[in-house]
């Protein structure tokens, strides 16, 4: 019986080195490419922007100027007139005094001695001094003072109690008698301006505007002087 003829070894391990690189070149390229009629598709992660402005800063508890509006510290400066900072303003109110109309009548005062304390940057309040005489028939009820140097105004008194402790306490209204006269200093009663808007040097000079409580007005320019 004569024997199958055999192909050669060098042929089969051509064909099957052939039929590997087929293999390899195909394969991969297949797994990598999308299918036809599909794109990749990417989706970018859209940036969080809850409790930010425009600008994208964080706008939650802050002012403009990026302050903590929660934390931040509304003290008040000391006073010029003696130690202020332990005072009771009471009821008064610190805001500007209304503005008077424009036809309302002059206050029946004149104002001797008129003073403004200087005070150093840093300080935000001072206290204004005078002697006010009524040259009326009647009280004059002064219910507030205001100045374009300051967003703020007190009528202040000081008072000594039985023990013999003097304090001072903000007031709705100040008294100038009738045909007499209010002395207003650093020992008694006298006003405040709060929230200065510029250090008062001594030797310049500020306008501010006494109210009283039937609408007349009376504007003073009086000197800033050292305490």
């Amino acid at each position: 019986m004569t024997a199958p003829a055999h192909p050669p070894r060098r042929s089969v391990a051509a064909l099957a080195l052939l039929t590997l690189l087929a293999l390899s070149a195909c394969g991969p390229r297949a797994a990598s490419e999308p299918a036809a009629g599909r794109a990749p598709s990417v989706q970018a992660d859209a940036p969080d922007t809850t409790g930010q402005d425009s600008a994208g800063h964080d706008s939650a508890g802050h002012d403009s100027t990026g302050h903590d509006m929660a934390g931040m510290d509304h003290a008040a400066g000391d006073h010029t007139a003696g130690d202020h900072g332990s005072m009771n303003h009471g009821s008064a109110s610190q805001g500007a005094a209304p503005a008077a109309p424009a036809n309302a009548a002059p206050l029946p005062l004149t104002v001797t001695d008129g003073r403004v304390v200087a005070v150093p940057p840093g300080v935000t309040d001072t206290s204004v001094f005078a002697t006010l005489t009524n040259t009326g028939p009647d009280d004059i009820q002064l219910s507030g003072v205001s100045s374009p140097a300051a967003t703020g105004g007190l009528l202040m008194i000081t008072r000594t109690d039985a023990a013999g402790l003097t304090g001072m306490s903000g007031v709705d209204t100040l008294t100038v008698p009738a045909g007499g006269t209010l002395t207003l200093s650093d020992t008694g009663d006298h006003l405040m301006l709060s929230g200065l808007k510029a250090p008062l040097q001594a030797g310049e000079r500020l306008s501010l505007t006494l109210t009283d409580t039937q609408g007349r007005a009376l504007t003073l320019d009086l000197p800033v002087l050292k305490p």
